[in-house]
C-alpha cells in the first residue's frame, strides 16, 4: 500500500500518469475482498462473486 501511494503522489507532483490505474487497484481490492470471503465462508469465493460496478 505504501508503494502504491508513493507512486500516486509522484504522478501528483509530476503530471505523469499513474503506473496502476483506479481499474487495476479495485481489482485488487476484489481480490482481497474474496479471500476474506472464503476464509469467512469456507468456500472458495470466484472473483466474479464481488461487485466491482460501482466503484468503476
Amino acid at each position: 500500500f505504501i508503494g502504491v501511494m508513493e507512486q500516486l503522489q509522484h504522478a501528483v507532483k509530476t503530471g505523469e500518469p499513474p503506473a496502476l490505474s483506479v481499474a487495476d487497484n479495485v481489482k485488487t481490492m476484489a481480490l482481497i475482498e474474496a479471500g476474506y470471503r472464503s476464509i469467512d465462508e469456507g468456500r472458495t469465493v470466484k472473483l466474479s462473486e464481488i461487485s466491482t460496478n460501482s466503484v468503476i
